[in-house]
């Protein structure tokens, strides 16, 4: 009877812990008990005050110490996302990859969300490329049609916001995409609209590079057509300046000093040309921008109380 007293407490404690319902984690110097939820609710605070560093932190504790919760999934994106606003974009993409790749059910909300944010995550990278990628892969797994929706929007702001860089011009792919949108959708994501900018962009009024480079045949012509006043005056006086120098050292039988001139000369005479040529094409992907900043703006956004992703699209009027 004296063991049985002595051991009981001790045989109730060790059941105690080994029960499935006691799920937490103690400190026995403060007595303080760390449970799923606390847990859970912490880490959720601290995402919610936008402190993003310390909420992936913690939202990685409840996914060690409780992969059985019920929560795991949304821990585990989460953290993700929080990674994302904290600057850590390669860790974000890596996470959401993985949520992508686990998942059994390719239209979960966990899986549909994840997909976004990675696409989102290479684009803050500044690899629009993989954003693109993420987005069409997703295209050809997934069946719900409001999500095939949101990604043809979305990969046609990624064309729209590439076009902005030099050399490129993706709004006829920017306009495959919108045309690809259900008949449903066409309405609320204001397509109409979207498509009328683009042909506005496309019809702006444009420089021709060829008529600009003949016209560089005097020094500044090209410049002065492509309406950059400041540096065809510059390419001018520089250029009528040297030429002056050449025609006086050879006129005062300097011919060795005209020879250097006449070489430097041609230098900045070729680079005349060149420039009012790659001024023309900077003027008509001006005038696209321009068109565009003031019609729409297209952002993707993340909503970090409803957990979700969305697309802003604001009209200039």
């Amino acid at each position: 009877m004296r063991y049985l007293q002595i051991y009981l407490p001790i045989l109730t404690l060790i059941l105690g812990l080994s029960s499935p319902h006691a799920q937490a984690i103690s400190d026995n110097q403060s007595g303080l008990i760390i449970t799923a939820d606390r847990q859970f609710e912490y880490a959720q605070k601290l995402f919610e005050q936008k402190d993003y560093t310390a909420a992936q932190v913690e939202f990685k504790r409840f996914i060690y110490f409780f992969p059985q919760d019920p929560r795991y999934d949304r821990a585990d994106y989460s953290t993700g996302v929080a990674l994302f606003h904290s600057g850590q974009f390669y860790e974000a993409a890596k996470r959401f990859d993985n949520i992508i790749r686990q998942t059994r059910d390719i239209d979960s909300p966990w899986t549909h969300k994840s997909c976004f944010m990675q696409s989102q995550a290479f684009e803050a990278m500044g690899n629009t490329g993989y954003a693109q990628i993420v987005l069409q892969n997703y295209l050809k797994l997934t069946r719900d049609t409001d999500t095939k929706d949101r990604i043809y929007l979305e990969l046609a702001r990624l064309h729209i916001q590439n076009t902005a860089t030099p050399g490129k011009d993706e709004l006829d792919n920017a306009r495959k995409n919108l045309l690809l949108i259900s008949a449903e959708k066409q309405g609320e994501y204001k397509v109409a609209n979207q498509l009328d900018a683009i042909d506005h962009a496309v019809n702006a009024p444009k420089k021709s590079p060829v008529l600009s480079g003949i016209l560089a045949v005097i020094p500044g012509g090209g410049m002065l057509y492509c309406e950059r006043y400041k540096d065809a005056f510059i390419s001018f006086c520089f250029n009528t300046g040297l030429i002056w120098a050449a025609y006086t050292a050879f006129d005062h039988e300097n011919p060795a000093l005209g020879g250097v001139i006449t070489f430097v000369e041609s230098g900045f005479y070729s680079g005349n040309i060149y420039g009012s040529i790659t001024a023309a094409h900077k003027y008509n992907k001006a005038a696209q921008i321009k068109i565009l900043n003031k019609t729409f703006d297209f952002q993707p956004g993340f909503d970090p109380v409803n957990k979700s992703f969305f697309l802003k699209l604001t009209h200039g009027f």
